[in-house]
């Protein structure tokens, strides 16, 4: 049987890749639980406080937004919780519903279960977004696309109780499904990635994008338009059970405090964060946090510019500048370094240009990010705000 097994397959690689991801995750989450101490010990923890101390090995993947996860799954939406897009945790409810035989078993069948969904959609998303670049792409620039998005220094966020690897399945499978023209199938997915995360109805005017290029018939095409039917739903429970269908949109400004009500021009934004990298002290762990989320902000609006010259697809160049601008229009590049993770065109950009650079330049800035990346999961670990 093991004769069978095709260890110089692509996806076998893939496996490969994902697997020492992870492992590498598990071991610094070892490192930071014994080495580290909390950087809050009564808020922002996952399973709350209580539960917390119970196994920071297993509860610390849900801290911050993934204790609101594991909240809607287990007692559902309450007080200001709309924000969070009820597809993930749905799964998690239907899923752990069999191992939650009372309160402190709901909580660990929960994370559990969530963080099984999280790795494997993580998986199955690489695989899509691998087998969507070399539609255009040789395999030594897909293949280098899916190291830098695993080395990422938020890419951890994949491996937590978090909606990012569910979202990315969703939507790069849809993709994928788009570009081999079965329409249907790709837009079912988008449509579930629609009530996943509100950047799912960005896929419509994408998609349009992409088949008035390929100039197919509307017949063939038109489930695309059910995209946003996601969303749609999402909204009017939201107005049924709150009074409000926007509540996911008005909230922002509750649940992250850095957002502001009404749009925030781009160059307003830049300037706010040059103004805090002045006045904040350095000494203050909040200061890496505002310099990464600064650097990301230029860096991730740059990439879809760049990869126009790069002949990258427009459609995917407009998906990433989308999917970068929205999060932005509230006055903040908070939680972007987060936010960026499903935007796999803009590591696509980065991929090639990483390519064009002598290999020793290439190794130094794959090691730099590796470097972040053991830093940021730390923090995130240990419950210090990273994104």
């Amino acid at each position: 049987m093991i004769k069978s097994i095709n260890f110089k397959s692509d996806i076998f690689k893939i496996l490969a890749l994902f697997l020492i991801w992870r492992l590498a995750l598990i071991i610094i989450s070892l490192l930071a639980i014994n080495f580290i101490p909390l950087g809050s010990t009564d808020r922002y923890l996952g399973g709350g406080t209580a539960v917390f101390y119970l196994a920071p090995e297993l509860f610390s993947w849900a801290n911050f937004d993934g204790e609101h996860y594991l909240s809607v799954a287990i007692f559902g939406y309450k007080g200001l919780e709309q924000a969070f897009f009820p597809i993930f945790p749905l799964l998690i409810a239907t899923l752990s519903k069999p191992f939650s035989v009372n309160l402190l078993s709901s909580f660990i069948s929960s994370t559990l279960i969530g963080l099984y969904i999280s790795n494997i959609a993580f998986f199955i998303a690489l695989i899509f977004v691998y087998k969507l670049l070399i539609l255009d792409f040789s395999k030594k620039v897909s293949f280098l696309t899916i190291l830098i998005l695993l080395l990422f220094p938020t890419s951890f966020y994949f491996g937590s109780l978090y909606n990012e690897s569910l979202f990315l399945a969703l939507v790069s499978g849809s993709f994928y499904l788009t570009r081999k023209k079965r329409y249907f199938l790709g837009s079912v997915l988008g449509v579930v990635a629609s009530a996943t995360r509100v950047f799912g109805a960005l896929l419509l005017p994408v998609f349009l994008i992409e088949i008035y290029q390929t100039k197919e018939k509307f017949y063939k095409w038109f489930w695309i338009l059910l995209i946003p039917v996601g969303l749609i739903f999402y909204m009017f429970y939201q107005y049924l059970a709150f009074g409000d269908p926007l509540a996911f949109y008005n909230l922002q400004t509750v649940v992250g405090e850095q957002h502001q009500k009404g749009i925030i021009l781009l160059p307003q934004v830049y300037f706010r964060y040059i103004k805090m990298l002045l006045t904040v002290d350095m000494a203050n762990p909040i200061y890496q946090t505002v310099l990464l989320e600064f650097l990301t902000g230029i860096l991730f609006f740059a990439l879809p510019i760049i990869g126009y010259f790069k002949k990258v697809k427009l459609s995917y160049l407009l998906y990433a500048l989308i999917g970068f601008l929205a999060p932005t229009i509230q006055g903040s590049f908070s939680s972007i370094p987060r936010y960026v993770l499903i935007l796999f065109p803009s590591f696509l950009v980065l991929a090639l240009y990483l390519e064009s650079l002598p290999k020793f330049l290439r190794l130094s800035i794959l090691t730099i990010l590796a470097c972040l990346l053991f830093w940021e999961t730390t923090l995130f670990l240990r419950g210090y705000w990273v994104a």
